[in-house]
Parts: C-alpha cells; structure tokens; sequence
C-alpha cells in the first residue's frame, strides 16, 4: 500500500473520530485533505470498500445529527411559542391590575 493510500486511510479515520466528539470543522477540514490526495487509482478493492463503509458512517451520522437538530430547534420554537402566550397573559393582567387599582 502506497504512502498516499496509507494517508487517505487515516484521514478517514481521523474524521470519524472527530465526528464521534462532535467536532464538524475538523471533520470537514480532514475530508478537505483527503480530497486534495486526488483520485487514488492505486487503491486497493478492500482499501476502497472501507473508505465507503466509512463514508457510509460518516452521512448517516452527519443525517442523525441533523436531525437531532431539527427536533431541538422545533422544541424551542414551541418554547418561544408558549413564553409568548404567557409574555401576553402576563400584559393582560398586568394592565387589568393597574387599571384597578387606578380606579379605586
């Protein structure tokens, strides 16, 4: 196996074990680096079975943590919903209140 085989193998690795620790830049920066390698013709069968294995892992982690997004970001949109309800029930009886209290 060629230098250039060795180094594209372990920035894979490298950016699933960022993605394990959440760290997306690195991530990022270490498939950056492995496609600057270019086309590695010389790759063998298995070496390329477990960069896909690999890549596989990789989007369907990158699609969980998306999605774990999307339910995080919903929930606070119903937060802001509710605290907006509560933000106008508060005025009501804030201004009921004053109004009273302004006629006695």
């Amino acid at each position: 196996m060629s230098d250039t085989n060795c180094l594209v193998e372990r920035l894979t690795q490298d950016a699933m074990e960022a993605a394990r620790h959440g760290q997306w830049d690195q991530v990022i920066a270490l498939y950056d680096q492995r496609l600057s390698q270019g086309l590695q013709p010389s790759l063998s069968l298995h070496s390329i079975q477990v960069l896909m294995e690999s890549d596989r892992w990789l989007i369907t982690r990158v699609q969980e943590v998306q999605e774990a997004i999307n339910q995080h970001l919903n929930d606070i949109q119903e937060y802001r919903r509710r605290l907006g309800i509560l933000k106008r029930q508060w005025a009501g009886h804030q201004t009921g209140t004053v109004r009273h209290l302004l006629t006695i």
